[in-house]
């Protein structure tokens, strides 16, 4: 029996690491580089306050079926003892501090219960809600019979485009998917979170899952343990310089030290030489903006987009950085809830997670998790301007003192409180358009070369944990099929319900929902009308 080859990784976020433990603990050498100081991409942690914090606080859904199985086997924990479930997510209005507004499985269409409470629920009023609501089924009855291209659409665009859609229900929508994601939703397309959608409306029970602890505890180190109880070998602080090919294999990959300076926002060789190394079969687990770099270096005529002319489009793929402010205060807040909370209409599009209340050994004081998912309205005039827009602002909504510049604050204990621009750390966004650009995992052209991320095409679609992972796991099952070496990877695919049903439910609601447009629109004239009569009473 031939011995299996050996596996070069470049990138150590979910991607990179799901790839390499499945082909590690299947006997594959393996050898992972990343070139941040840390492992996990966008999933990883930094130091700080002698623990770590995340580079953005994630949720973890429930049909993340591989993800979840890649860390049952890393941990030998199928129980996720290191999560808890919840069902819940807020939204807060300025001025209304401490009243906080719920949404109970908010993708749940088959409990009566919660579906009527999310309609009271006060997020909009219930006409709204209705209509709120329905447009997650007609969304999904789309895949079943088309009335507009999804492909070519923002979920912004999708809703306005709707004759049942009110403007409270859409703002509502749009708040949602920026606490989600933080991204926007006029620069999220409809056809991804079309797919993402339907799995959450098929598995909403619990909506999702939050941490015990730190991405570093609790997915991240559990993973590098793993790997090096496989064999594996892992390299930090290492980047790949450029890639070298032949017809029919990709040949070798030059690497450098290098280091993230702060000052710059970019990574920067470090001491010593660069060097090559021979591959049998690559990896490329980095950033949509990375890959797009590395498709183009090499020599002439052994360029990977030589070979693969596509990967040109890798340049039309954006990403974006979110910066995170981890806010600790003082005190203990009064009625914030676990669970994220979303600002309405937030000039920043704030959202925040209180980690003091998931997070275990965290004391008894607030920490909140910060994102602002329009970091274009940040001043941009220095890191702690940036910090001091997105903390004024929030304490227009939680009505804390925010002083009037950065460490003035009596409420907020300045020593432990840390902003991140996260520019080493930027999203893919799932732009209208881009799926005719982003990569398969597995090209022909060099068998030898497969490319993982979440911008990659999976049966995921939207940006997620999931969405990296699968990728990874399916370039494993891709190496392990192609040398017949080891047992077949499985990759585990989502449930969803069959468009049909959305299809009658689309038509089956379509009365009540227009009786709500009318309601809704009817309680909108009653106002203006109102509005005028008492402007007439007083001139």
């Amino acid at each position: 029996m031939s011995s299996p080859p050996r596996v070069t990784i470049v990138g150590g976020g979910i991607g990179g690491l799901s790839a390499a433990l499945r082909l590690a603990e299947r006997g594959y050498p393996v050898k992972v580089y990343e070139r941040s100081a840390r492992l996990g991409g966008n999933l990883s942690s930094r130091p700080a306050d002698g623990r770590e914090l995340d580079i953005y606080p994630h949720m973890y859904l429930n049909w993340y079926h591989n993800f979840w199985a890649l860390l049952a086997d890393a941990t030998g924990d199928k129980l996720r003892s290191g999560f808890r479930p919840y069902s819940t997510v807020w939204q807060v209005r300025q001025g209304e501090y401490p009243h906080f507004l719920a949404l109970t499985d908010a993708y749940s269409a088959w409990n009566p219960r919660h579906v009527l409470a999310n309609i009271v629920s006060g997020v909009a009023p219930p006409a709204d809600m209705l209509v709120y609501g329905y447009a997650n089924v007609d969304l999904l009855a789309e895949r079943f019979r088309s009335t507009v291209e999804v492909n070519e659409v923002s979920v912004s665009a999708f809703l306005r485009s709707r004759p049942y859609m009110t403007e409270r229900a859409a703002a509502a929508y749009d708040d949602f998917i920026t606490m989600v994601w933080s991204l926007p939703s006029y620069l999220t397309s409809a056809s991804d979170y079309q797919e993402y959608l339907g799995y959450c409306m098929a598995d909403p029970t619990p909506a999702f899952w939050l941490p015990r602890g730190s991405a570093e505890e609790r997915v991240i180190a559990p993973l590098r343990e793993a790997l090096a109880r496989a064999g594996a070998e892992i390299e930090t602080g290492v980047e790949a310089v450029s890639v070298s090919c032949a017809p029919g294999r990709a040949q070798r990959v030059t690497l450098r030290r290098v280091r993230f300076d702060q000052d710059e926002g970019e990574f920067v060789p470090t001491d010593g030489d660069e060097w090559e190394e021979e591959v049998e079969e690559l990896v490329l687990a980095v950033t949509a903006p990375e890959l797009s770099r590395l498709v183009r270096t090499g020599p002439p005529g052994g360029r990977i987009v030589e070979f693969m002319p596509r990967t040109a489009q890798l340049s039309r793929l954006e990403a974006l950085p979110i910066p995170i402010l981890h806010l600790y205060f003082k005190r203990r807040l009064a009625d914030v809830p676990a669970e994220p909370v979303g600002l309405f209409d937030s000039p920043l599009a704030l959202a925040f997670t209180d980690i003091s209340q998931t997070w275990e050994q965290m004391g008894t004081k607030t920490v909140l998790a910060v994102s602002a998912s329009d970091p274009n309205g940040l001043p941009r005039t220095g890191w702690k301007d940036d910090a001091m827009a997105m903390l004024s602002e929030l304490a227009r909504y939680l009505e804390f003192d925010a002083g009037r510049g950065w460490g003035e604050s009596k409420a907020i204990d300045w020593d432990r409180t840390r902003y991140d621009a996260n520019v080493d750390a930027q999203l893919f966004v799932n732009e209208i358009g881009t799926n005719s650009w982003r990569p398969g995992v597995h090209g022909e052209e060099l068998p030898n070369l497969d490319f993982v991320g979440d911008f990659c095409h999976s049966s995921i679609g939207m940006t997620t944990i999931e969405s990296a992972t699968i990728s990874g796991v399916e370039a494993a099952a891709e190496i392990v099929a192609r040398h017949r070496i080891g047992d077949p990877v499985e990759v585990r695919q989502p449930k969803s319900v069959p468009p049909e049903f959305y299809a009658w439910l689309r038509l089956a609601w379509a009365p009540y929902v227009a009786g709500a447009k009318t309601w809704s629109s009817g309680g909108d004239a009653l106002r203006a009308l109102g509005g005028c009569l008492g402007q007439l009473l007083e001139s």
